[in-house]
């Protein structure tokens, strides 16, 4: 009996030791790929490939025992280290901003709440034909309270009529932006950060750059009209899509809102 109970408990530390060893590798691979993922969007990529270059010329000098090359490399990483943080502080900043604002729990908890899309659709089109400048965050996982407090507070339901009267010109809300949560506008001519991104032309102004900048910080999805073309843009996970067409902005919304629709079969983003 003794004999059986030794085998059971050998063979379950064995069993436990492999899914310990399984879970911490997937563990360690699921957090590098989201730095990537985030890292992807932003210039320090760039650094990333540059890292995995030395970290290869360092493995290889040390089989090939260079010596003078692998001192090279030892002395160059704690220099690389400070350099990181120096010029990539506002990327850490907001890789560490994401991962703390992030609802894990959304996909537990249930969707998004639903608003009244096509009111929000014909507000855009409507400024996009008059040549109306407006900028509208709607909060998708990433939370957005902080943004909110600094606008003025609305708690409304979404209409074609109140948005346009918000951005209409010269009145008293139509600077910053509206942010949609939980299927309400909760608040109106909030500040959001600017983006230095290249992705941004000469003729793109702050308007355009705050969308951006929301973009990278949050997983937020953002809609923009410009002022000057009336043109319609979309910013949503540090990327820019502009020039979108009437026809497409009401899917790329239920798109980004909820990744399971057809739209990037329907309407693949190039």
């Amino acid at each position: 009996m003794e004999a059986l109970l030794d085998k059971i408990f050998f063979y379950s530390s064995t069993f436990w030791g492999y899914f310990r060893n399984v879970l911490d590798i997937l563990i360690v691979a699921l957090i590098f790929y989201w730095i990537y993922s985030f890292l992807a969007n932003t210039r320090a990529i760039q650094l990333l490939r540059g890292f995995f270059v030395i970290l290869l010329v360092g493995i290889l000098s040390w089989l090939l025992m260079l010596d003078t090359v692998n001192w090279l490399i030892t002395n160059l990483a704690t220099s690389l280290v400070i350099t990181v943080v120096v010029l990539f502080q506002p990327e850490l900043r907001r890789l560490i901003t994401q991962f703390g604002q992030r609802n894990w729990f959304a996909g537990a908890l249930g969707g998004e709440e639903s608003f009244q899309l096509d009111e929000l659709v014909n507000a855009v089109f409507s400024m996009s034909e008059e040549k109306i400048g407006s900028l509208i965050v709607i909060e998708r996982n990433t939370g957005l309270k902080s943004y909110i407090e600094s606008g003025v507070v609305i708690n409304s339901t979404v209409s074609e009529e109140l948005i346009r009267t918000i951005f209409f010109p010269n009145t008293a809300l139509h600077d910053g932006a509206i942010i949609i949560q939980g299927g309400r506008i909760a608040a109106a001519a909030c500040y959001l950060p600017l983006s230095d991104s290249k992705q941004l032309k000469k003729h793109h102004g702050a308007r355009h750059r705050a969308a951006l900048g929301i973009a990278e910080e949050t997983d937020a999805l953002v809609i923009v009209t410009s002022e000057e073309t009336g043109s319609i843009s979309v910013m949503v996970n540090g990327r820019l899509f502009s020039k979108i067409r009437n026809t497409d902005l009401k899917n790329m919304v239920l798109y980004f809102m909820n990744p399971k629709t057809a739209y990037e079969e329907k309407y693949p983003i190039k």
